[in-house]
């Protein structure tokens, strides 16, 4: 037994920030454990609780990093980002000598670069993960010092200088099972339409969304049911809209249970973070895009041009959303339309990757080999 825990190798997981970059590495994880590596997973305090409440492995361990990104226009608080900066490199470097990792995977967010540039000083290889359709700011600056770029998408926007390789997204295991099921949309059921914003829901998906349809016309209504994700502040506001309209309807602050709720729905509204994109290619449901405007190098549009350019869903832009009379009936021609919410699925399906953690466990071997 002390032979085989000894061989038991440590293994970085790096992200931070948002949801969209630790979603997948706490999936990956996973997937390392199932291998037999121990994972240190390194992460901000912003994401720091989610992990712990998301991840309870026994070959597991969560570090919380000080460090945060840089501000536009903020000297001041660009100076602290900076001594944190340095904070974090000392942090990262007492990582590295009391782990000794063998392989270093980064995901995205500011929090990756003091860990994975001492991963490289120290010689140990690194693969990163870009979710996004446009690389972001960190994965672009530790690019060069990575043994290997996976992504998302099967195309990066701008890619002539970076190098890649496709590998899809890791999602939950149970969302995977829902690929399986077939896409219905029976005669006389309602058509289930999920309303997402992000995170933690979206202002944007209760005063604009949720007015435009409760706006539609009563026979219409009775057509549809809604699960909608809302803040705590726009709770009561949606719920009197949906009241007053005779929509059957249920709100929630957070959604418990996803796997279950996009197995319900025909149909999403949603941001375009590549997490949520994921879980809608990989479970077949047709989505409708609303891109976040101020979303770091416009990335959430450029997603949701690659998920409408494969036919898998369809975007609501800017000026589409500001007049209601056409967002009205821009979201009946798609809610309505039975025939192009299977086309919709159907795509959805056939551009979906399966077991992307477990792709990405065999590259970490197959680098690991190539080290030897």
């Amino acid at each position: 037994v002390g032979k085989m825990i000894r061989d038991i190798k440590n293994i970085f997981v790096v992200g931070g920030g948002t949801a969209g970059h630790v979603i997948p590495a706490i999936q990956l994880s996973r997937e390392l454990i199932k291998n037999n590596y121990k994972v240190i997973f390194i992460t901000d305090y912003r994401m720091f609780d989610f992990v712990e409440k998301n991840i309870k492995e026994k070959n597991f361990k969560p570090l919380c990093l000080k460090g945060r990104g840089l501000y536009k226009n903020s000297i001041l608080k660009n100076l602290l980002s900076l001594c944190l900066l340095f904070l974090a490199i000392f942090q990262s470097l007492y990582f590295i000598i009391m782990y000794r990792p063998v392989l270093s995977y980064g995901f995205g967010g500011g929090i990756t670069i003091a860990p994975l540039m001492l991963s490289k000083i120290f010689k140990v290889p690194i693969i990163l993960h870009e979710g996004n359709a446009v690389l972001g700011k960190a994965n672009k600056f530790l690019y060069k010092y990575a043994d290997l770029l996976t992504t998302f998408f099967s195309h990066l926007d701008n890619n002539n200088y970076y190098k890649y390789k496709f590998v899809g997204m890791p999602v939950r295991k149970e969302i995977e099972k829902i690929s399986k099921k077939k896409y219905e949309v029976n005669d006389n059921d309602l058509i289930n339409i999920l309303i997402t914003g992000g995170s933690l829901g979206a202002e944007v998906m209760a005063t604009k969304i949720a007015k435009a349809i409760s706006c539609f016309p009563e026979k219409l209504k009775n057509k549809i049911s809604i699960i909608q994700q809302v803040r705590k502040e726009n709770y009561l506001y949606v719920k009197e809209l949906y009241d007053k309209s005779s929509i059957k309807f249920k709100l929630e602050t957070y959604i418990e249970n996803m796997p279950k709720t996009l197995c319900w729905c025909h149909l999403i509204i949603c941001r375009s973070g590549a997490g949520t994109l994921a879980e809608n290619l990989i479970s077949g449901k047709p989505s409708i895009m609303i891109p976040l405007p101020i979303s770091s190098d416009n990335h959430q549009m450029k997603n949701a041009l690659m998920i409408e350019k494969i036919g898998a869903g369809q975007i609501i832009n800017d000026t589409e959303l500001n007049d209601r009379d056409i967002l009205i009936s821009k979201l009946k021609s798609i809610i309505f339309n039975i025939e192009g919410l299977y086309m919709m699925s159907k795509s959805a399906k056939q551009n979906a990757t399966l077991d992307s953690s477990n792709e990405l466990v065999i590259l970490g071997k197959k680098v690991l080999n190539e080290k030897k």
